[in-house]
This record gives C-alpha cells, structure tokens and sequence, in this order.
C-alpha cells in the first residue's frame, strides 16, 4: 500500500510536527484529534496526492447549504454572500465539500427532491430569512441542521446569530449619552427575529434611562414578506433615530434630505451590519459591525460536529457580539 503513495503518514506527521498516530487517526476518521489540526492534515495529504488505504477511506461530508435567491447578488446580497464564503472556507478546512441552494415556492419541490436523496448530503445549513413555505419545509427534513442570522423555530437544531439585545442597547445608550432623549426606531417589528431584537435592545435603553419609547417615532420598513416599503416619516421628528440595518438607514438618510432635513446637523441616525450602505451612506454610519468571521466558523464547527455525531443533543443559540464603529452620522447635543 505504501508503494502506492507519493507520501506516507509518516512524512504527513514530519511536516506538520505532530505524530503519526495523531495522523493515523485523523486519516481515518477516529476521535482525538481536534477539527483544526484535522483540518492541516487533510489539506496536507491532499497538496501530496495521499492515497487513504481502503479500510480507513473517509467519505467526505457534503452540506447544503440553503439561502433566498435576493441575498445572491446586488448590495443587499453581499453581506450574506461574504457570510457564505467564510461559512465554505471554515468547512473546506475540514475537507467538506458544499452545495448553494436557493430555493423559492415554485422550485421548492424539486429542491426537496434533491435534498432528500440518500446519500446526497449529510447536513443542511439555512442562511438568512427564507419564505414561510420553504422554511417550514426544510425544518422538517431529517439531516443534521444549522440555522445561521435566524433562530430555529423547531428549537431542534443549533442556531448561529448576532448578538442584537445588547448591541443596540448601547447603541441606544451612545445617542443618550450624546444628548439625545428623543429617539425613534425604524425597522418593523416582528417581521424578523433579528429585528425584533435589536428593537429589545433598543426599548431596554430607553426604558433604563426613563425614557418611554413613542409610538409615532416606530416607522416600518418592510412588509411581512420581507420587501422594502416607503418609509412614512412623521410630521414631527425626534432627534435621533435608532435603525435596524445599514440599507434602511441609507433609504432613511435619502428620505429625510428629500424633506429638508440634514445629518447629522438636524438628527442622528445609528444603525446595525457595517455593511456597503454604511460607507455609501453620506455622512458615513455609525453602526455595529457584525462579526463575520466568527459566525462563519462557529456554524462549519456545528455542523461538522453533528454530521459526525447525528445523535448528539442540539438546539443552542450562540449569540456572537458585534462592535460599534463610530463614524460621522451622530451630532453631540450636550455642547
């Protein structure tokens, strides 16, 4: 078998600096070798063209990973795909090939289909606010899952989010401490889980301070579908508005010039993503960054981890912080 390889376990362990048992076990799929170190070894022994002896070939995993067709392309489409390339590179480490699936209620049967043939693929990953019929159809499909920017409504799968209560809680708290006592939200409530929350933390930081956030400064954002609407602005504006992305903020900034008013001269805006529309934006966002990094590394080592053990108990949500970057769209009151 030796003869057979351009490389052997041995040179594998050499270059790496680690054992050959250690390389012995990754190779051939037994427990004690951590998904990183796994990960180098794989790769090594691919770049020599290492040849796996028959009675320790490692089927490699293959994971679907499931997103709406309106995040794969346009501005609003490159946060997701620039959460999709980290979530590809972090399995591609541990040798996990994937699929993009971008199914909608016309496509859906066949989708499943696909999916549903053994063999296919061993665990799904769903990024990002799918339709109501598409989610509840892949919720109920038996392979290991991930839900990722979005809650598993079954409470059966792990899901990998933002963490938006707190984030926007100090967003909030940054506005107050600017001066500002009068502050709207613009996003609508309930048409997200992520919207829901960071409109949490926004209530919490004005409640803290005695403050009671006023129903005439919640402007919607979106219809339950999750498509754009006109914003409706109030007759009368507060000073500041809290809001829940960078892409309403941008359509809110272009909204209020429409109507005469400037920022952050006349009122702040902060918002949440630190995407495009956060530089595009005139004057730039002050914003949260999420951190896409580690959301991607953190739903590959989930779903790694139940594709190799279907039987371990799931259902965690972890919550990965952002952080501020403050830029030119907040005004200081208290001078």
């Amino acid at each position: 078998m030796a003869a057979r390889n351009t490389v052997s376990m041995q040179d594998i362990a050499d270059e790496l600096g680690v054992s050959k048992v250690t390389v012995s076990k990754a190779l051939n799929g037994k427990d004690g070798v951590g998904e990183a170190l796994k990960g180098k070894i794989f790769q090594c022994a691919q770049k020599h063209g290492y040849i796996l002896p028959d009675y320790g070939q490692r089927k490699a995993k293959k994971v679907g990973i499931i997103m709406s067709n309106r995040f794969n392309s346009g501005d609003s489409g490159k946060f997701y795909m620039g959460m999709y390339e980290r979530i590809i590179t972090e399995l591609r480490k541990v040798s996990c090939s994937s699929i993009m699936i971008t199914p909608n209620k016309e496509s859906l049967q066949g989708d499943l289909e696909t999916i549903e043939k053994k063999g296919i693929f061993d665990g799904l990953i769903l990024l990002g606010i799918l339709e109501r019929e598409v989610r509840e159809a892949f919720d109920a499909i038996p392979l290991p899952k991930v839900y990722v920017d979005v809650y598993d409504a079954t409470h059966k799968s792990d899901s990998v989010v933002t963490e938006n209560i707190y984030s926007t809680y100090e967003l909030t708290d940054y506005l107050i401490q600017k001066g500002h006592s009068d502050i709207g939200f613009v996003g609508t409530i309930g048409a997200t889980t992520s919207i829901t929350d960071r409109y949490l933390g926004y209530a919490r930081g004005m409640l803290e301070r005695g403050m009671v956030p006023r129903r005439e400064y919640m402007i919607p954002d979106r219809d339950k579908e999750g498509t754009a609407i006109e914003l409706e602005l109030p007759e009368k504006l507060p000073t500041a508005f809290v809001c829940n992305c960078d892409e309403t903020a941008f359509r809110l900034v272009k909204a209020l010039k429409v109507r005469g008013v400037q920022v952050p001269e006349d009122i702040s805006v902060v918002s949440f993503d630190n995407d495009i529309y956060a530089e595009l934006c005139e004057p730039q966002l002050t914003t949260v960054a999420v951190n896409i990094e580690e959301i991607g590394k953190v739903a590959a080592k989930r779903m790694v981890r139940y594709m190799e053990k279907p039987q371990k108990k799931c259902g965690e949500v972890y919550r990965i912080p952002g952080k501020i970057i403050y830029r030119n769209s907040v005004k200081e009151l208290n001078k």
